[in-house]
């Protein structure tokens, strides 16, 4: 069992976004004026519903009925009755108005993957993760920032989420990629790498970031976590690919991860309880990436045959399918996995898995709908023996 977050900020479920190339895409002559029907009949009523300002002016209304009641009933005098709840209410009818506005009237307010976003966010997964087919294909730092597109477009879900949710309900959490091989300082790119995120993201200060470390023989990765926040705008700092040696690294130098991230396949697998017990002692939580093997943990590919490499290209389950191909009779001992997860709610019960082992979910999501998976109670005790068995046989 992992240690308790209760310091990160981070959700439970984490949203890895895979946003599509045309994120932005405005058509020649502008957005139109007028939204599509179904968005205007059903999606915007039901965003309308599920955000803060609605629920706020719900209870408020239920506090004032009761407050007039009151008075009603001889319980307390006119003089006395509360006129805090109806000032309120104005402020959260103020706040529902321009949200009902920025819905009918923001050109990418409804746009199918922010939809999706609001909808993970809704379901609990409220941190957000850059990444996908929108960023450059080279994740090592050689490029500039090859997710710089991607915070810009995620300006958007930031924007949109402080108008439904509230401050505090929706947090993008960019990847500082520092390249290792270059020569360059990974210290001294901390801080134009912040700025440039901060006004990518329309934002004063970054509440999280992810520091992507490559390679544990080289050092630096504590010096690269301690700059990230002595620029003053970084609230905490997580350790991507984290190994005994660069969480040691980072702890001695008092720039201790909020948390680690690790393969979903290693989180879970026997080679990993060292560093996990190292995490215990101090305290860190582990984060599990990429649970759902990109969309590979489904019910469409159960009992089918092994997929074409090509045919995955730019997708999310292109990376996770490589790494079963490698492993001899990968594909059978991935459908002994599937097998493992039951017959349904196969996404359900794997996300569930890692949450039960105290750790957060990173689920990779091309963004076309709402969240695959729900959480409910824990799986039974022999199921995940056999979930975890089924891992370390495939890639553990």
């Amino acid at each position: 069992m992992a240690v308790a977050d209760t310091t990160s900020g981070l959700s439970p479920v984490i949203v890895h976004a895979w946003l599509p190339k045309d994120a932005l895409f405005v058509p020649e002559g502008g957005a139109p004026d007028r939204k599509a029907l179904d968005a205007l009949l059903m999606l915007i009523p039901e965003r309308l519903k599920a955000s803060q300002p609605y629920a706020k002016i719900k209870q408020l209304e239920v506090t004032i009925a009761d407050n007039k009641a009151k008075v009603d009933a001889g319980e307390t005098t006119a003089e006395e009755y509360d006129k805090a709840p109806e000032e309120e209410l104005a402020g959260a009818m103020a706040a529902y108005d321009e949200l009902a506005t920025a819905l009918c009237k923001g050109p990418f307010s409804t746009v199918g993957w922010l939809d999706s976003l609001m909808a993970y966010n809704t379901a609990g997964a409220t941190t957000v993760i850059p990444g996908g087919s929108l960023s450059a294909s080279d994740l090592f730092g050689a490029g500039a920032n090859p997710l710089a597109p991607v915070s810009k477009v995620l300006a958007e879900f930031v924007k949109q989420c402080k108008l439904e949710k509230g401050l505090g309900n929706g947090m993008v959490v960019p990847a500082y990629v520092p390249n290792l091989f270059d020569g360059s300082s990974p210290v001294d790119g901390a801080v134009p790498w912040v700025d440039e995120q901060c006004a990518l993201l329309g934002v004063e200060s970054l509440d999280h970031v992810l520091l992507r470390w490559w390679d544990d023989k080289v050092p630096g990765v504590g010096e690269a976590a301690k700059a990230l926040t002595a620029t003053g705008k970084v609230g905490k700092v997580s350790l991507v690919n984290a190994t005994r040696a660069t969480l040691k690294a980072c702890h001695v130098l008092g720039a201790t991860p909020a948390s680690v991230v690790l393969p979903a396949f290693a989180a879970l697998a026997p080679a990993s309880q060292a560093l996990r017990e190292d995490c215990a002692l101090l305290g860190v939580p582990v984060v599990a990436s990429d649970v759902l093997l990109g969309g590979l943990v489904s019910k469409k590919f159960v009992g089918v045959p092994e997929p074409n490499m090509a045919a995955l290209a730019g997708t999310p389950a292109f990376h996770a399918l490589g790494l079963i191909a490698g492993q001899p009779g990968g594909w059978v001992k991935f459908q002994a996995l599937l097998k493992a997860l039951g017959p349904n709610l196969l996404e359900s019960t794997m996300v569930q898995l890692f949450v039960d082992a105290g750790m957060h979910a990173i689920v990779e999501t091309e963004l076309t709908g709402p969240p695959p998976f729900s959480l409910g109670e824990p799986l039974a005790a022999e199921q995940a023996t056999a979930i975890v068995a089924a891992m370390t046989d495939l890639l553990g």
